[in-house]
């Protein structure tokens, strides 16, 4: 007699090999509602830092910059970790237009133009051209993860942005997109935005 086989429950779809190959050593299960689902269970989002030069302020503006952020980040009570990149800048299109005004510049400005055009083709040549990202990643647990972190990171926010001159934009999907594609794809970051 033959055995007749189970049909398959509905649900998720079954993966190719392909997908499970991939799945297999990516730390990622799921990325929606800007967060980071990791396969142990643990939910990950995060804010965007961006940087200002503490250089530029008065002693005082510094101190209360930099006692702003760490009482910030001593009233977190989930683990929690910073994140700093490189991501390469592409200035194609600025140096076109550099071109552009060299060819148009005549006497002392033409060869100005085309000394700095140069400055810059080199300092791009050299890797040089890159800006720094900040992340501030926090993770949970639980099946209320998502909505605590949502919640909590309008807090964070609104603590950061209290701090003159700081911003801080909470992690979308897209954002965390851009910032796994940096992470995986680092070489072409500057060619593909």
């Amino acid at each position: 007699m033959k055995r007749m086989a189970k049909p398959k429950k509905a649900g998720k779809p079954e993966l190719t090999p392909a997908q499970k190959t991939a799945q297999s050593w990516l730390p990622i299960r799921d990325l929606r509602d800007g967060c980071l689902f990791r396969p142990d269970g643990g939910v990950v989002a995060g804010i965007q830092i961006s940087p200002f030069s503490l250089a530029l302020k008065s002693e005082r503006e510094r101190t209360q910059a930099i006692q702003g952020f760490q009482a910030a980040l001593s009233g977190l009570t989930v683990p929690w970790q910073l994140l700093s990149l490189y991501r390469p800048v592409d200035l194609d299109s600025y140096l076109a237009s550099l071109d552009t005004a060299t060819d148009a510049a005549t006497g002392t400005r033409r060869r100005v133009l085309g000394d700095y055009a140069r400055w810059v083709r080199q300092q791009v040549q050299a890797g040089d051209s890159v800006e720094r990202r900040y992340y501030l990643l926090l993770t949970r647990t639980g099946r209320d993860a998502v909505a605590e972190h949502q919640q909590s990171l309008r807090g964070l926010i609104d603590d950061l942005q209290r701090i003159r001159g700081f911003r801080a934009d909470v992690l979308t999907d897209a954002a965390w997109r851009e910032l796994l594609f940096l992470m995986f794809h680092a070489g072409q970051a500057a060619v593909e935005s």
